[in-house]
């Protein structure tokens, strides 16, 4: 009776499957080891293991280097890149620098007209202060350096057909002294424009100086022609030897009968009676030319008013007809 192991055909089976048991082992052993002459010298000298090694490492640094190559290919197109910005900075400093050479150029240039415009303007400024040293002592002939303004004004009919010129005339001096502390207006006879401020000033502002002028176009008072009592009731009243007044008499006429070197007499009188300090008072007067038929004698007022103003330190302007039609006295 025969086993089956004994059939035949069963050790044909059992030597393939060593032989592709040993094929296996070859195939894993050619993946591991080095291929080619490596793997010939790894099998017949020990030392050439660590040469395999080495070449393993030589390509591993080939690697590299290829890495570092690209890296400086790229570092050398940053480079050139830097290089060009590089190059527009500098061009764009060459420019700044350039624009800042013009411009100091340019500075200097306006430094240069500066200097001689300041000094034209010195030269100016000089100038104006001379005439204005002249125009602060003296304006047309007539002495501004008081602190103090006084009119007496003649409040008569034929006063009253020119009356807009005589507050054009009083607006004007004012304007003379923009800087004096006080003012007056009194009538030829001696009544106040404020009857509640009598013998005391108004004090000086541009709003007071605006309505008096106003109350002054309106003002009515009686006159007589003839500003000596005014004069003497504004030097009783307001003279002070503390205070430089200036008092402008404004008139067309002079209706007094007594004799002119008489009047001039009894005016000094009156200043010698207010006991007047020298330099302290200055007289000034303007003569307004006027119709001949509402006038007693415009000549007589024009002699009168120049020998009183020289004897006291002031100007007389004689004032031409304004070119307007005559206004009739105001009812």
């Amino acid at each position: 009776m025969k086993r089956e192991d004994d059939r035949p055909g069963g050790a044909t089976v059992s030597f393939l499957d060593v032989i592709a048991c040993a094929f296996g082992a070859i195939v894993l052993l050619v993946l591991i080891l080095p291929i080619g002459q490596l793997g010939v010298l790894a099998d017949s000298e020990p030392e050439n293991v660590d040469y395999s090694q080495l070449v393993l490492q030589d390509q591993t640094l080939e690697s590299e280097i290829d890495a570092l190559a690209r890296e400086i290919e790229q570092n050398r197109e940053l480079l050139s890149r830097l290089g060009e910005q590089s190059s527009d900075r500098d061009a764009r400093t060459t420019q700044v620098r350039n624009t800042i050479a013009s411009t100091s150029a340019e500075l200097n240039r306006l430094e240069s007209r500066t200097v001689a415009t300041e000094s034209a303007i010195e030269t100016l400024r000089s100038r104006a202060q001379d005439a204005i040293s002249t125009t602060a002592s003296e304006y047309a002939g007539i002495p501004v350096d008081s602190e103090y303004v006084v009119f007496v004004i003649d409040t008569s009919l034929s006063m009253r057909s020119i009356w807009y010129q005589v507050t054009e005339e009083v607006e004007g001096v004012l304007s003379l002294y923009p800087e004096m502390k006080g003012f007056q207006i009194l009538s030829d006879e001696g009544g106040y424009l404020y009857r509640t401020f009598r013998k005391r000033w108004l004090d000086d502002s541009p709003q007071l100086r605006q309505r008096a002028l106003s109350r002054l176009k309106t003002w009515r008072a009686f006159s007589t022609s003839s500003p000596a009592k005014g004069i003497k009731v504004a030097l009783r009243d307001l003279y002070d030897p503390q205070k430089k007044i200036a008092l402008f008499i404004f008139g067309d006429d002079f209706s007094g009968s007594e004799d002119l070197d008489e009047y001039i007499r009894s005016i000094d009188q009156v200043v010698s009676a207010a006991n007047v300090a020298e330099g302290t008072l200055r007289i000034h007067a303007f003569g307004f030319e006027n119709d001949p038929g509402l006038t007693w004698s415009p000549l007589r007022f024009s002699v009168l008013m120049h020998e009183l103003t020289q004897r006291h330190g002031g100007a007389f302007l004689a004032l031409p007809l304004a070119e307007r039609q005559l206004q009739r006295p105001p009812s």
